[in-house]
């Protein structure tokens, strides 16, 4: 009779708690979403370019990122995550010109140390001032350095730079568009897809001031 009466308890007690670190995971995920799109706006502030934008020439010096269609253009975003994600990106303008890039080069952007860490130079010459911008894990280890999201997954990040005019940012899932989002030259939003493996738009958990 016990063990009957336990095991009615753990039917009740165990989708609780289950439930309930599920949507502790998705506040996590929100919140670091949100510190993440903050970064980046603060290093924008500080160094004047998006993280991303800039990558190393040497230990010591920067050039301008230039894997992008048509280097002499204007840039208009910078989308980073895995390239299913930067392939379905599209934007409401005539011939756009965006940078994808993959999450490790916007986190070498938030290193406080560089990648020759042991050399007489140990600063990051994409983060010069040393600022720590996010809790990054592997840091020391410029070709490893990550922030996952709480299921060990990429996060994905948007950043907008028009500097003259709002734009609209499409992402698609399976050619249907599943988000819109107005983008200017100041807005950076990042996002989860979510604890599910499928790649769904209705599970994505955004930045604050980012609403599916």
């Amino acid at each position: 009779m016990v063990i009957g009466v336990l095991s009615v308890l753990l039917g009740i007690v165990l989708p609780t708690i289950t439930t309930v670190r599920a949507a502790a995971l998705r506040r996590q995920a929100a919140a670091e979403a949100t510190a993440l799109a903050q970064a980046a706006v603060r290093y924008k502030a500080e160094y004047g370019f998006w993280p991303g934008q800039l990558e190393r020439k040497d230990n010591l010096s920067v050039k301008l990122n230039q894997k992008i269609g048509n280097p002499d253009a204007i840039l208009h975003l910078i989308v980073c995550g895995p390239e299913e994600f930067t392939d379905d990106i599209e934007v409401e303008i005539t011939d756009p010109n965006i940078l994808k890039i993959n999450d490790n080069a916007v986190y070498q952007a938030f290193c406080t140390v560089g990648p020759a860490s042991g050399s007489d130079h140990p600063l990051n010459p994409l983060n010069p001032k040393g600022i720590p911008f996010l809790p990054l894990t592997n840091e020391n280890d410029f070709e490893r350095v990550d922030y996952p999201d709480p299921w060990g997954r990429p996060y994905r990040l948007v950043m907008g730079l028009h500097p003259r005019s709002v734009f609209t940012v499409k992402i698609k899932r399976d050619d249907t568009v599943i988000y819109e989002k107005p983008v200017s030259n100041t807005v950076a939003f990042a996002f989860s897809i979510g604890p599910v493996t499928a790649d769904r738009g209705d599970n994505y958990i955004y930045s604050a001031g980012v609403s599916p």
